[in-house]
C-alpha cells in the first residue's frame, strides 16, 4: 500500500502547497491526516483531498503517472453501479464475484443501499478486474 501522508504531501509540494493549506482549508483536520500514518483513509476523505489537489484518484494512490482528473462527486452512489456493470462485463453473477473475491453477498447489499468499501477492498476490487479505482468511483 502507498505511503498515503508522503503521496498527498508531494502532491502537495508539486502545487507549492503544504499539509497546513490542507487544515486550514479545511479539507481534512491535522488529528485526523496524521492517523493515516497507522490507517486508511475514508473514501470521502480520500475524494476531498483529490478534489481539493484536482488529481485522480488513481494517480494519488500512484497507480498511474497520469493524471486524469476528473471532480468526484460527494456522493459516491455510482461505485455500486460501475460495480455490477463490470460484474456484469466479466460475465460473472455477484455471487460469484462474492466468491472468488471471498466476500460476504451482503456487501453488495450494503453497497446498493450507498455504503461504500474501505480503501482495501476498494483497492482490491479494482486489482481484480484490472482497472483503476477511479473507474469503480466516477461516474460513467
Amino acid at each position: 500500500m502507498v505511503d498515503f501522508i508522503k503521496a498527498v504531501t508531494e502532491a502537495l509540494r508539486e502545487q507549492d502547497k503544504s499539509t497546513e493549506d490542507l487544515f486550514q482549508n479545511g479539507v481534512v483536520s491535522k488529528n485526523t491526516f496524521y492517523k493515516y500514518k497507522q490507517r486508511n483513509p475514508s473514501i470521502k476523505t480520500l475524494v476531498n483531498i483529490a478534489n481539493y489537489l484536482e488529481v485522480s484518484l488513481d494517480c494519488l494512490l500512484e497507480f498511474s503517472d497520469e493524471n486524469n482528473f476528473v471532480p468526484y462527486e460527494d456522493d459516491q452512489s455510482g461505485f455500486y453501479d460501475n460495480l455490477i456493470a463490470m460484474i456484469k462485463k466479466s460475465n460473472l453473477t455477484s455471487r460469484q464475484f462474492c466468491a472468488e473475491m471471498n466476500y460476504s453477498r451482503a456487501n453488495i447489499d450494503r453497497y446498493k443501499n450507498g455504503v461504500l468499501p474501505n480503501l482495501q477492498t476498494l483497492i482490491e476490487i479494482a486489482q481484480y478486474f484490472g482497472c483503476g479505482v477511479d473507474d469503480l468511483l466516477v461516474h460513467q
